[in-house]
């Protein structure tokens, strides 16, 4: 047999439910109980309630101290000015049941300058601390905006297959201009969806293939027969339809652990002569590439940058990184770093269709923290950056409010 004890609960605001009633039935509910001490589940509840009735009885005692309190603060506070309905004292009281009487202040002397949080456990004052922080002359901050602003062209066109003629006009132009100044022309190529633009660049007539050289911005670490290969995309798209020399054709070496293909892949760049990829004057003297064509992800990676990633935000140095852990499957990939992409003469990101509208609209007007969009950190120090949409991607943006200075300070 199980005895179940029970212990009535009362309300902490026993004002509220006629406290001298109450306490009156508790202690003849607390006498009951008394009564038969043999029951014991009467008895545990017998002293549950008589301690209840202790704390009721002292609370009522309470309350009637603040209440005469608050009436002598209350009589003895300067009237300014009459109010407009004046009331007694006792007609207050009844109208605030509860009134909140301040106490005296525990510290004598007036608050201490030190409070308990810079305290320690001894009682003294907690020392200043003398650590460095992120750049304070002890961490570097991964995360930097830009010390100076750069200017982005935005091409708009009907619809994508416009934009893939103009990107092959674009294509052919840069080619032209590069071949006259140096008699070559490096393309550099980005994955996804960005190869289904490149089949018009097959149609061009006149180009002289054998002095260009194909070179990606990123790539899949997998055989060059896999289906996530960029390598693969690219001859589908349009390398194998026109007459590029194959040892022009720059792809990554099969077989290789991530690190070293991406080491492999830096060593392809530098073996070539600086009539071919000239270097940048200042140091690290990095590769200057023509023409770098980028694709945009809907998080704004571009390339195998992701955002808040060390590749993104922490290297300043290395030509071809390697990432090991991408968010994006599959895994493994190597990019170009972030400051090689920004020494390029052109730098041109595309992003067509609906589905792009919001990460555009995102890169385009909104300010981002460094890094949360790697799209806003490709700003070419010397070069030109441009963005080719279509109608459906630049649904999103304000591009008539781009004119209002107050609205978008940074547009011109």
């Amino acid at each position: 047999m199980v005895q179940r004890c029970y212990t009535p609960y009362f309300a902490p605001h026993a004002q509220d439910l006629q406290l001298p009633f109450m306490v009156s039935s508790v202690n003849q509910i607390a006498g009951r109980a008394v009564a038969s001490p043999h029951n014991t589940c009467q008895a545990k509840a017998a002293a549950r309630i008589s301690r209840l009735s202790r704390v009721l009885v002292k609370s009522q005692s309470v309350q009637q101290q603040e209440r005469t309190e608050a009436a002598e603060f209350v009589s003895s506070a300067p009237k300014s000015k009459p109010a407009a309905s004046p009331r007694s004292v006792e007609e207050r009281q009844q109208s605030s049941a509860r009134i909140n009487v301040i106490a005296k202040s525990r510290w004598a002397s007036g608050i201490p300058p030190v409070m308990g949080a810079h305290l320690m456990s001894s009682g003294e004052a907690a020392p200043i601390s003398t650590s460095k922080g992120a750049d304070l002359g002890g961490i570097p901050h991964s995360f930097h905006y830009a010390d100076k602003e750069v200017d982005a062209n935005v091409v708009q066109f009907a619809n994508a297959d416009a934009g893939a003629q103009g990107i092959a006009r674009l294509v052919q132009q840069a080619a032209e201009d590069a071949i006259k100044q140096k008699d070559s022309f490096i393309l550099v190529l980005s994955g996804g969806s960005l190869l289904k633009g490149l089949t018009p660049l097959a149609t061009i007539k006149g180009m002289e293939w054998s002095k260009w050289h194909i070179f990606y911005v990123d790539e899949r670490n997998v055989a060059h027969s896999n289906p996530d290969s960029t390598h693969k995309g690219a001859q589908e798209a349009f390398l194998s339809k026109v007459k590029i020399p194959s040892e022009n054709v720059h792809a990554i070496k099969e077989g290789l652990s991530v690190q070293d293909a991406a080491t492999e892949y830096a060593g392809q760049i530098l073996h070539l002569p600086e009539n071919v990829i000239p270097k940048t004057s200042s140091a690290p003297h990095l590769p200057v590439f023509d023409l770098i064509l980028l694709g945009i992800g809907p998080d704004g990676h571009v390339a195998s940058l992701f955002p808040n990633r060390e590749q993104t935000t922490g290297a300043s140095e290395g030509i071809v990184l390697p990432v090991e852990n991408s968010p994006k499957p599959p895994p493994e990939r190597i990019t170009f770093s972030l400051p090689v992409i920004n020494s390029a003469k052109q730098v041109v990101i595309v992003a067509f269709g609906g589905g792009k509208a919001e990460i555009v609209q995102r890169a385009l007007e909104v300010q981002a923290l460094p890094g949360a969009l790697p799209a806003q950190l490709v700003q070419p120090q010397t070069g030109s950056l441009t963005w080719y949409l279509d109608s459906d991607s630049a649904q999103s943006l304000h591009i008539q409010d781009w004119d209002d200075k107050k609205a978008f300070p940074r547009s011109s």
